[in-house]
């Protein structure tokens, strides 16, 4: 009986440790990452989302008590109901930095931060007019965040596997791997595992929040021995360092760049193989006699896109423009010249049209002062 004790006092005492190991560490990652780039967004995002993870963990302690030793319970009191909320808010905050890092698009989805609010007031603000014993209490406070936070780490994952092919930031391509992964274990399976499919009050939820809990620690500790080797600002979408000057040795190759980026600027001013429906990376990579890999790194930081679709985008953009505003051109139908520079339809035409250049292809022809038709400056 007494070794029966103390074997469950040491496992307490571990599951103490890997907890005090998670706050500390999440805490040190944020803080690194917002040290780094304290006026970037996406490092702004990144500390929040580790102060949510921390708020999750404490709570924890205090949501699990009954089945945690007396001496490794936390009370938190009056803070139960604003750490409830912070931890909550990570699935949402998650969409929000995926969608910046790998959506490529300019403004995020306004419905959904509409929902986003929807969310977070069903965790807390909603429980001062719906009485804890109705039958809408269970309805508002659990299947509805649930199913708001399942919707939030679906679209999160959507947007960290689309255009995988067309990005040019390679790494931006690995973290994809690796927040694809993040996203499948820790947000799905925290929001559907330890709200919905397990009870909440059963061992066994206790037992799978330990073991989300390892895999987190691990991962947060993986990052901070990434953090030593090397700068994560170009993982993460944020601004880079400046590099300084190439050494000698790279000569040979910064020579090799130049002769690929003038037969890239022949391929694309002279020979408009943009205006090809469905041409690809490889496909100009080939045209160019280079690496596919080698092209991507080229176009991303000599011309400075992140986006393959975006960088066909603008030159075919500026080519309809210079149509458009052709007065030779003016009984040409819109849809005629969409086919002529590469697109396949109308509608995709116009919706590339309209991201570029704020208006459809016919106000741009209509508009009597035409504005900037280089869509890069």
């Amino acid at each position: 009986m007494f070794r029966l004790g103390e074997c469950c006092l040491n496992g307490a005492m571990f599951f103490f440790a890997l907890d005090v190991a998670n706050v500390v560490c999440s805490l040190l990652f944020g803080l690194r990452i917002l040290l780094s780039r304290p006026r970037d967004l996406t490092a702004q995002l990144i500390a929040l989302i580790s102060l949510c993870s921390v708020c999750y963990v404490v709570l924890a302690r205090y949501d699990y008590g009954y089945w945690i030793a007396p001496p490794y319970r936390v009370d938190v009191g009056a803070l139960e109901p604003l750490m409830n909320l912070g931890r909550n808010t990570t699935p949402g905050l998650f969409m929000i930095l995926m969608h910046r890092l790998f959506a490529d698009e300019k403004r995020f989805p306004r419905w959904l931060l509409a929902l986003f609010a929807v969310q977070l007031f069903c965790e807390e603000p909603v429980r001062l007019f719906v009485g804890a014993g109705s039958a809408a209490f269970e309805v508002l406070t659990q299947d509805i965040p649930t199913a708001l936070e399942t919707l939030f780490a679906g679209f999160a994952l959507y947007w960290t596997v689309k255009n995988w092919r067309v990005d040019l930031v390679e790494e931006r391509r690995r973290t994809r791997v690796v927040v694809g992964v993040l996203i499948a274990v820790n947000v799905v399976a925290s929001s559907l595992l330890l709200r919905v499919v397990i009870p909440q009050n059963s061992f066994a939820n206790y037992g799978t929040y330990l073991g989300l809990s390892m895999v987190n620690l691990a991962v947060v500790v993986l990052l901070l021995l990434w953090l030593k080797t090397e700068d994560l600002a170009p993982y993460f979408g944020m601004q880079a360092e400046p590099a300084g000057p190439a050494p000698d040795a790279e000569a040979a190759r910064r020579a090799e760049d130049r002769t690929a980026l003038a037969r890239l600027s022949a391929l694309l001013e002279a020979e408009r193989v943009y205006r090809e429906p469905g041409l690809t990376l490889a496909d100009l990579a080939g045209r160019v006699g280079v690496p596919e890999y080698r092209l991507r790194r080229l176009i991303h930081e000599e011309l400075g896109y992140r986006n393959f679709n975006a960088f066909l985008h603008d030159y075919r953009v500026k080519d309809a423009c210079a149509q458009l505003s052709d007065p030779k051109m003016r009984r040409i139908p819109v849809l005629t010249i969409a086919l002529s520079v590469g697109y396949q339809s109308v509608n995709t035409f116009n919706r590339g049209f309209r991201e570029v250049m704020g208006m459809t292809p016919s106000a741009y022809r209509a508009s009597p002062q035409k504005p900037n038709n280089d869509p890069k400056t």
